[in-house]
């Protein structure tokens, strides 16, 4: 018989908030003057967020560095905040379902693919969810590693105090689901949160 799970893990971006990067952009290039083609190069297509996620610059301090290096503009990290949190919206049925789990009994967190500043922030940039799942909000960044590496999965539980065969793992992208089933979690693939909502009762999780 197969463990029961305790634990649900969710990706953040394109699961709870819907994500637009073009959005982001558009406030940076409003505060900066820069062209947004020119950010998007700099700071996306370069690698440097891709870098900052596998944990190249662990501290805010560094991390905001990194984009006043590549942008060759003072960014504040106030700006840097408003930007991030404008290109967020909250997918209202996705958090229903993490209430109802929260209801349940099943201990909720998070495993984002992301930077220093997200977490610093996340009560500003998340507040629904950063409400709900309290200091169970994991960035990528912290484990020097990133979605979709087993290993990430292996270290998040480690600090969360759950086993793989008790965890469920929800992210929008089939690979980091593959990754966080190589690390022994079960798992679903988020597209909708109607369909989100029949895998966990499937798992016997609502």
């Amino acid at each position: 018989m197969s463990a029961s799970i305790r634990l649900a893990l969710f990706d953040m971006d394109d699961v709870v908030y819907a994500y637009t990067r073009a959005d982001r952009i558009a406030h940076l290039a409003s505060v900066t003057g820069l062209a947004p083609a020119f950010i998007n190069d700099r700071i996306w297509s370069e690698g440097l967020e891709t870098a900052a996620d596998g944990g190249a610059f662990p501290t805010p301090e560094l991390y905001i560095g990194s984009w006043r290096d590549r942008l060759g503009y003072p960014l504040a990290v106030e700006d840097w905040v408003e930007a991030r949190r404008l290109g967020m919206r909250l997918i209202p049925g996705t958090l229903t379902l993490i209430e109802r789990l929260i209801a349940a009994g099943t201990t909720v967190g998070v495993l984002t693919n992301n930077g220093p500043l997200v977490h610093a922030y996340r009560e500003t940039l998340a507040p629904d969810l950063a409400r709900l799942v309290g200091d169970r909000f994991l960035v990528s960044s912290s484990f020097s590693t990133m979605k979709p590496d087993p290993r990430i999965f292996q270290r998040a539980l480690e600090r969360l105090g759950f086993p793989p065969e008790e965890s469920f793992f929800i992210d929008d992208m089939p690979e980091n689901v593959e990754g966080a089933r190589a690390a022994g979690l079960s798992g679903a693939v988020f597209t909708t949160p109607a369909a989100l909502e029949a895998a966990l009762v499937a798992h016997n999780l609502l």
